[in-house]
């Protein structure tokens, strides 16, 4: 039994406040503010109606008091007197009724977390929309209120066993998209219930956008469908093919590879950029580091790690596909070794032409003398590199004048020429890779070519401080293709790299901002909070000051009965016989 306070009596006349909790609708445990109004256009001054504070409607009183329960409001010291634990019962103060719940967390001393259990549901609470589970007994002559002062017992007896997931744990829900594709989303677990021997959970996914989660549908799944929140772990750079996890289009957290990082001309910028192939749509997006997180396997109570296909068995698919990719890496030339181009690779083979094959003599057993196979091999071998050798450098001398693949012979290049741009950065691009195209396209697409790099500068010079990242990377892509055709574009490049340093520091103090505008408006609010609490204070003080006033103004006269009494007694007490 929980403590009483004495009630002043209901009171059922026009303007007075009081709580209504419908009967047998399953939400006996919710009390609506409610007050009572004269019925519009009655001609009887006593036919009351009763309007919900949460309806722009009201009903005539004599259709609902079959119907409901109708209680006065509890007086504001009765509603303080709580002490806020978890397992708590207590009544909140929620679209303008008072809800009955218990708390499942504490977040600070002013802030706690309720659980309610129709509908499934779980709210963030200040304490001052918080009052102790209420119950009104009224006796005709005398009324009172009870203060619930209990605490849900078996919501505390399944906390004590530790479980895996309670009402308020914060988890991710597997979800099973169109492709097969195994997503994890944020989730909450709104309540535990035994069916069948196995727990079940009705729980609302959240994807990390901004949503709330009384904003999506609740759904029941068991145990095999939840995993905890993994902890987080600091990286500082992810490697080459490791398997990561992405939150991608705030669909959840999607499996995948990293298969390539942003860098280079890029400059610091795009450190912190990846691409990724997701594997279940084998498509390559771009993400930011923040946006990953390492892949780990919830598996028999524990968070298991998968390690990197490069470091991987055969056992897997994707590893070995991976693998059989990568066999054959790019082999840097030792020192003093000129990398060929086609063409010179070309007259190397001339060059060895001129070395026939030699036969060895062999010894009576049929086999060549080691000694004499090991002399003659570098002895070939040395004058093969010496010849090599000299046939390259001669080439590199006769390449210092550009040959082109085409005769200028179109008008429009002494225009180029005369170009300023052209004066400014001088350009003897080769063209070598339009050995692939028809001769009779060669010099249109060389033109072309020199167009485009006069307006790509152009475009460099228009970027503007708020300009795409994808806009830099795309203009840098097409300086690196006109690169490949011996167009001198380091400056441009070099450009390029600043203002994306730049773009990047500019991202990072919007960042800042963006955070700091975030503080301003919490402290705000909490600014707000704390005059409200204020002003609440002193309304409650001037309530308190005119309760004093008037208990003062009862004793006053209770002093005065009492002398009047004593005179009496006196009178009384000294009368003649």
């Amino acid at each position: 039994m929980g403590r009483q306070v004495p009630s002043e009596s209901l009171s059922l006349s026009e303007g007075c406040e009081v709580e209504i909790s419908y009967k047998n609708n399953g939400n006996e445990s919710v009390w609506y503010k409610a007050i009572l109004e004269a019925k519009p256009n009655s001609i009887f001054k006593e036919e009351l109606c009763v309007r919900l504070l949460k309806d722009d409607f009201s009903i005539p009183l004599n259709e609902l008091r079959h119907k409901v329960l109708i209680r006065p409001i509890p007086p504001k010291n009765v509603q303080a007197c709580i002490d806020i634990e978890i397992g708590t019962f207590v009544d909140a103060d929620y679209k303008d009724a008072w809800w009955a719940g218990f708390v499942v967390k504490v977040i600070d001393d002013d802030k706690f977390w309720v659980c309610f259990d129709s509908p499934p549901d779980i709210i963030q609470f200040d304490r001052n929309h918080l009052r102790p589970t209420l119950e009104w007994v009224d006796e005709k002559i005398y009324s009172w209120w009870i203060i619930g002062s209990t605490r849900n017992s078996e919501f505390l007896k399944r906390l004590a066993e530790e479980p895996m997931f309670s009402p308020g744990t914060k988890v991710e829900l597997c979800s099973k998209r169109d492709e097969g594709e195994v997503v994890w989303v944020p989730a909450m677990v709104y309540k535990e219930f035994k069916e069948n021997d196995e727990y079940k959970y009705i729980v609302k996914d959240k994807p990390l956008i901004g949503r709330s989660y009384k904003s999506r549908p609740s759904k029941t799944v068991d145990l095999r469908s939840l995993r905890p929140i993994p902890p987080p772990i600091r990286v500082k750079e992810y490697r080459l093919d490791e398997y990561i996890e992405v939150y991608h289009d705030g669909i959840g957290w999607r499996q995948g590879r990293v298969v390539e990082s942003e860098g280079g001309v890029m400059g610091s910028l795009f450190q912190n950029w990846k691409i990724l192939l997701l594997e279940a749509t084998k498509k390559q997006l771009m993400f930011k580091q923040s946006d990953l997180r390492p892949l780990r396997v919830w598996e028999d109570g524990v968070w298991k790690t998968r390690e990197s296909s490069l470091t991987q068995g055969s056992g897997d698919n994707t590893g070995d596909s991976v693998m059989n990719a990568k066999s054959d890496p790019p082999v840097t030339p030792p020192p003093g070794i000129i990398t060929m181009t086609p063409l010179k690779q070309s007259e190397a083979e001339t060059q060895r032409k001129t070395f026939p094959k030699k036969t060895l003599p062999k010894n009576q057993n049929g086999s060549g003398n080691d000694s004499t196979l090991e002399n003659e091999n570098n002895n070939r071998k040395r004058k093969r590199e010496e010849n090599l050798c000299s046939s390259v450098e001669e080439n590199k001398v006769k390449d210092t004048t550009t040959v082109l693949l085409f005769e200028k012979k179109l008008p429009v290049w002494k225009i180029l020429e005369s170009m300023e741009v052209f004066k400014t950065i001088p350009q003897s691009p080769h063209f070598r890779p339009l050995a692939e195209n028809r001769e009779d396209s060669r010099e249109m697409l060389a033109v072309g070519m020199m167009l485009t790099f006069s307006c790509l500068l152009e475009q460099v010079k228009a970027l503007q401080h708020d300009e795409t990242i994808s806009s830099f990377i795309s203009l840098s892509n097409s300086f690196a293709e006109l690169e490949k055709h011996g167009f001198n574009v380091q400056v441009a490049q070099l450009r390029i790299n600043k203002l994306l340093t730049l773009r990047g520091m500019q991202s990072r103090k919007m960042d800042e901002l963006k955070g700091a505008k975030k503080v301003t408006a919490e402290k705000e609010s909490v600014k707000v909070e704390n005059e409200r609490k204020i002003l609440e204070l002193q309304r409650l003080n001037e309530e308190m000051a005119k309760e004093i006033a008037q208990s003062m103004s009862c004793e006053g006269k209770i002093l005065q009965q009492l002398d009047n009494m004593k005179l009496e007694f006196q009178a009384i007490a000294s009368a003649p016989w």
